[in-house]
């Protein structure tokens, strides 16, 4: 009998664990979600539960053409295609598959673009928003809501890091900080500024007040009922608060826009690219560069700005002397 897809998928994650190749929780739920959606339009190509056996490359072409069809965007299908890649490695490597069907298949090509970032109005009305009750909220919670936006846009925290922060990864007193558990399961300390601390420390009462037996390693982020955040919850509370503050929402994940806004605003503070890479928790220097071509970007839109600007480009060039 021919071993089933998922079952080969779950042997994969597991091997990944066995062998000392750390994963993260949300890592391995992504997997998992990734895999599930293979299955999914796998099995609309064969009409049937697929196997390891269908994994080819007609099929797998075929799947990716109607992901593309189903509006799928060139990041996601990318992602997908990845995964499958790394399942397909493991059952060549384990016998299990003659050949990797997906070697010779070029993963979909993403648009260049910059990061998307916000401008410091844009960060002030999405703050006021927070501090201000959500009328459709139940219950509302500001201090909840602002506490999120500031440790996303001033931590410069991925949602999914925001979500797994421990109450002992806030670090109060007079150099207040944020210890972070990022890719790789790798820690950093992120500064926070007095003022963000003090916003941090408003919500910790309020969070005191729903949290009857804590712990330290309990959840720093909770909801109104007690419950962790997920990043997906916090995703959503941050969406919730774009709609509120009239601002439009950024392509790609809503919560990271925050993150992209923290690393350019470093960049054109002047922070040598090194210590930014080190402020996000990247593994390569050749990703945080990207946020140097936003930040000339972002500099020659200014320096287009000024009247001055604007006069000479609108009237013709003098006479040069003899």
């Amino acid at each position: 009998m021919s071993e089933l897809f998922v079952e080969a998928g779950r042997d994969w994650i597991a091997e990944r664990r066995a062998v000392g190749r750390t994963i993260s929780v949300s890592t391995e739920k992504a997997y998992r979600a990734d895999l599930a959606t293979w299955a999914r339009y796998l099995e609309a190509q064969i009409g049937t539960q697929p196997t390891v056996e269908d994994l080819s490359g007609t099929t797998i072409k075929a799947s990716l053409a109607e992901m593309n069809n189903a509006g799928l965007s060139p990041a996601t299908r990318r992602r997908l295609l990845t995964t499958l890649r790394g399942l397909c490695r493991y059952l060549v490597l384990e016998s299990r598959l003659s050949a990797d069907p997906t070697a010779p298949i070029q993963a979909p090509r993403a648009p260049s673009r910059l990061p998307v970032a916000f401008t410091d109005g844009q960060i002030s009305d999405l703050l006021t928003t927070a501090q201000t009750e959500d009328p459709q909220a139940r219950p509302p919670a500001p201090l909840l809501d602002t506490a999120i936006v500031l440790i996303l846009a001033a931590g410069g925290l991925r949602a999914s890091e925001a979500a797994d922060l421990k109450l002992n990864d806030y670090r109060q007193g007079d150099d207040p900080s944020l210890r972070v558990l990022g890719k790789g399961r790798k820690t950093r300390v992120v500064p926070l500024d007095a003022g963000v601390a003090e916003q941090i420390d408003a919500y910790l009462t309020w969070r005191a007040e729903r949290v009857t037996a804590d712990v330290d390693a309990g959840p720093l982020l909770i909801r109104p009922d007690g419950r962790p955040h997920t990043r997906d919850t916090i995703s959503y509370r941050v969406n919730r608060l774009y709609v509120r503050s009239g601002i439009a929402k950024p392509e790609g994940e809503a919560a990271h826009a925050l993150r992209h806004t923290y690393a350019l605003s470093m960049v054109d503070l002047g922070v040598p690219i090194s210590e930014v890479q080190q402020l996000l928790g990247h593994e390569s220097i050749a990703t945080t560069g990207i946020y140097l071509k936003a930040s000339a970007s972002h500099l020659r839109a200014a320096a287009a700005a000024p009247s001055a600007a604007r006069l000479l480009a609108s009237k013709p060039a003098p006479p040069r002397e003899a």
